[in-house]
């Protein structure tokens, strides 16, 4: 109950805070300008708010005054139930209620939720921590300035409670004394709240009680909004000239933001006078049917939340279900759909209806027309306006970064639809209200009813999934023989050729734990994503992107299926042991994704990523932090506000990450999820399988980067060595390093254990990362797409190879997989799908590689990947050569 109401109520101002907090700390560079800029930003956006309480206040003055003497009369006349009776009737003939005293209150109370949000993000804000600012010498610490004996005085909460007695004895001038009493009270219990907090929190409501004071000083003079004005204007010119001097080195971006500031606020007032005029003159039916109008506002604003806080965030969920099952702590995905639902309702429900019940007629019948135009064209650009920018990361980022920036063609077509939007619900407004609130109400069934559908989805496929076993004891789940073959193939996503070849030269006796294996170093994939560059990895070359497209009589699912399963199935039917593990998209995430194995109950499937991680956290004494579900609860709103807003705009609301300050978590637990899996290998296997073994598994821990503790590479909760060299300040190098070093671990297992010779081992991986490194990838033909992320690494031991590590530039690809698995052991092996053969005579022919951006596994039903014509590129012979690159004219 209380944690859904701070998500309604005080998350939508926490947001706020850490927004502008954001933008002043890029701009200001200063934590204690950020802070009073912080101050100054929140109580400009309360003001209409405090103008509302000072009025309700005057008012509340004013009626007292009228029926004190009548009350007196009463009082002394009357005594008990004679005198209720009495007070009661005398107040109904003045149409007053005693409730209506909390009014005089309504300045306080509207801090309180302000106070919290301010308390929730400046108490935790760890940036803060250590920083200083004038005599401060801690923000994250009361500030301390002297001590008398052992007590520490603490400056700050005493000037602000100094200030705060000011500002009330300016406000309360001619008020009764109940009044200062309330003011005088509320400030020592805040200098008792406050007294030992840290001091960015106290600098803080310091300076929202100097602004205070200044705004009760202005309600003093006999023209405010005139005195109001010309400050304003004052302000607007240091904004411009800033702009130009102090800010000259800043990006142009944020330097525009005090020019627009600057420019706009001396206009707002000529904006509101001729806007106020429009609105009166036009629109009459809302100041007739002022009942209408409110229903109008509320069902727009409703249809603004269900978007935000449901259609989006379910639309995106059920496309991969799998993301936001079992995350942390919480099983059920839903979970975070009822947190972004309060959210919504918070930032587009609640604080707008707080505005709309408090503020005049004219504000109300203002609100009532912005709202469903807004709700409109947040649906227009949430529908047909959405976007292709890739795979999402399970924490709501992009997986690669983005510009958003749409054509131009896009651009003009978005703006003629908003300003179309504007135009037809003007004319409605002008005739037929009606008409908007019955558009309201079919668009919220429709939302609705997508909803449900999301819904039962989601649930089905939550149902489907297996909850992931937490093993507290380790028990050996791949068996390998000691006396027949075994055959091992390893794909460790995303694993670079540089940082692979990088750590062999420098990593100590690294090489040498690689006995028997070579490195191919001149190896490259088909694609720079998972989902185009790992079937052939598993299928050899009738699973390249290109080959899948030719195939058009079957669906992406069913091919990528064919892929995974090709080498399970050609061993198996050789009479082979087969265990399979991770494998990538199994399914096409289509739950159960079990469903894939159906025909082959001798595959053993398994489950290893995350499966270990409670163990590996219990055996290190590491505490898991809940940073996934953290992260997913905070980001989903900008999620949707981000698909909601004009594509031209998506740059500002995710270029700053989600304008997130810091995160209080560390990402460790997928670090973990997947480390953990390879520390204990050795433990997960036997060698007492009767039969020949095939072993095939993903694993992603270089999929992406985190910082470890060399020189062995190895997660702890704070990193204090990150190794030298070329690559030390390359967490991606990090947990490169830490894969390659953890296989060789497995490998001196095997040995003790006699099934190194024996087996043959592959370890490769789907694609590389964006990062040219011009020693590798020199690109002077300034190509229209990254050679590195087309590269893969590929490393080979075959039965009884023995040796240092040898470097071999044969040119190969990540395709030739199959063929290396099955050599010497299937005889001239053909695809069980395709029935083409695995070896292809001349591999020439089928470099064709993507340079388009994954897709949704929605596709799944889909005959081919989206990539046009112009997404197709090739490479011969040496792939680190930038002539043999070029792009590829399809036929």
């Amino acid at each position: 109950m209380f944690s859904s109401l701070y998500q309604i109520i005080i998350s939508p101002l926490v947001t706020i805070l850490e927004v502008f907090y954001k933008l002043f700390d890029k701009i200001l560079d200063n934590s204690g300008l950020n802070i009073i800029g912080l101050s100054f930003v929140v109580s400009l956006l309360t003001l209409p708010l405090y103008m509302v309480a000072e009025k309700w206040q005057e008012e509340e003055r004013n009626i007292q005054l009228k029926m004190k003497s009548g009350i007196e009369r009463i009082k002394s006349s009357f005594k008990g139930d004679e005198q209720y009776m009495i007070l009661s009737t005398y107040y109904k003939q003045n149409h007053y209620h005693p409730i209506m005293a909390l009014r005089s209150s309504f300045s306080l109370l509207i801090q309180i939720p302000f106070f919290i949000a301010a308390f929730t993000f400046i108490s935790g804000l760890e940036p803060l921590r250590g920083r200083t600012f004038l005599f401060i010498k801690d923000f994250g610490a009361p500030d301390s300035l002297f001590k008398l004996g052992d007590f520490s005085v603490n400056i700050l909460p005493i000037l602000m409670t100094l200030i705060n007695c000011i500002s009330g004895i300016i406000y309360s001038k001619g008020h009764p004394l109940r009044e200062k009493i309330q003011i005088f009270v509320c400030a020592g219990i805040f200098l008792v709240l406050l007294y030992n907090s840290p001091s960015a929190l106290v600098l803080y409501w310091t300076m929202n009680n100097i602004l205070s004071m200044v705004k009760n000083i202005f309600y003093k003079l006999k023209n405010p909004r005139k005195t109001i004005y010309i400050l304003s204007c004052v302000i607007s010119a240091i904004f411009i000239i800033s702009s130009f001097t102090i800010l000259k080195n800043v990006k142009f971006i944020f330097r525009m933001v005090p020019l627009f500031l600057g420019i706009l606020i001396p206009c707002i007032p000529l904006f509101i006078k001729y806007f106020t005029l429009f609105i009166t003159k036009h629109f009459t039916k809302l100041d007739s049917d002022k009942k209408l109008g409110r229903q109008v506002f509320y069902l727009s604003a409703f249809i603004i939340v269900i978007l935000a806080g449901l259609y989006i965030p379910l639309t995106l969920m059920e496309s991969e279900p799998e993301q936001f099952c079992y995350v942390d702590s919480y099983k059920s995905p839903f979970n975070f759909i009822w947190v972004v639902f309060c959210q919504a309702i918070g930032f587009f429900l609640f604080w707008p209806g707080c505005f709309y019940s408090l503020f005049s007629s004219k504000v109300k019948k203002a609100m009532t027309i912005f709202t469903p135009i807004l709700a409109i064209i947040f649906i227009i650009n949430a529908t047909a306006f959405s976007g292709n920018y890739g795979p999402l990361q399970p924490d709501l980022y992009f997986m690669t970064p983005q510009r958003f920036f749409p054509s131009f063609k896009g651009f003009v077509i978005n703006t003629i639809c908003v300003i179309g939007i504007f135009i037809i619900l003007f004319l409605l407004f002008s005739k037929k209200v009606k008409t908007i609130k019955s558009i309201s109400i079919i668009i919220i069934f429709s939302l609705s009813v997508i909803n449900l559908k999301n819904i039962i989805s989601i649930q089905k496929a939550y149902k489907n999934m297996p909850e992931p076993v937490v093993q507290d004891k380790l028990n050996p789940i791949f068996n390998l023989s000691k006396t027949g073959k075994n055959v091992i193939v390893i794909m460790q996503d995303r694993l670079f050729i540089p940082y692979v070849d990088y750590a062999f030269d420098n990593i100590q006796n690294l090489s040498n734990k690689y006995d028997g294996f070579t490195f191919f170093k001149n190896t490259v994939s088909f694609g720079r994503y998972t989902m185009i560059g790992s079937p052939c990895l598993f299928g050899g070359y009738d699973f390249t992107p290109y080959e899948i497209n030719k195939r058009t009589d079957e669906t992406l699912q069913k091919k990528h299926n064919e892929a995974l399963l090709t080498m399970p199935v050609l061993f198996l039917n050789e009479g082979w042991n087969i265990a399979v593990a991770d494998l990538p998209y199994e399914n096409y995430l289509e739950y159960p994704v079990t469903n894939m194995y159906k025909d082959y109950p001798q595959i053993n499937r398994h489950t290893m990523m995350g499966s270990y991680s409670d163990y590996w956290y219990k055996k290190h004494n590491i505490k898991k932090t809940p940073y996934l579900s953290f992260t997913i609860k905070r980001n989903f709103i900008w999620f949707s506000l981000f698909k909601m807003v004009s594509p031209i705009l998506r740059t500002g609301v995710y270029g700053r990450d989600y304008w997130i300050v810091y995160n209080k978590y560390e990402n460790m637990n997928y670090l973990i999820d997947n480390y953990a899996q390879l520390e204990c290998l050795p433990e997960l296997f036997n060698n007492t399988s009767e039969k020949n073994s095939f072993i095939m598994w993903d694993n992603e821990l270089t999929h992406d980067g985190y910082f470890l503790q060399a020189p062995d590479y190895i997660p702890v909760e704070k990193v204090t060595d990150k190794g030298i060299g070329r690559f030390s300040d390359d967490s991606s190098y990090h947990t490169a390093v830490s894969a390659l070093l953890r296989l060789s671990e497995f490998f001196e297992w095997m040995k003790v254990n006699e099934v190194y010779d024996n087996t043959r081992i592959i370890i490769v991986s789907d694609h590389g990362i964006p990062n040219n490194l011009p020693e590798y990838f020199p690109n002077s033909k300034n190509l229209p797409f990254s050679p590195a992320r087309k590269t893969a690494t590929l490393l080979v031991k075959d039965f009884n190879s023995h040796g240092s590590l040898t470097t071999d530039m044969t040119f190969m690809t990540n395709a030739d997989t199959p063929a290396i698995a099955t050599d010497g052991i299937i005889e001239n092996a053909k695809n069980p799908f395709t029935h083409n053969p695995l070896k292809v005579e001349n591999k020439q022919d089928y470099i064709k590689i993507s340079t388009a951006d994954s897709e949704s596994t929605r596709i799944r039903n889909n005959p081919k990947f989206k990539i046009a014509d112009d997404q197709w590129a090739t490479v011969k012979d040496n792939i680190f050569e930038d002539s043999n690159w070029s792009m590829y004219v399809k036929e």
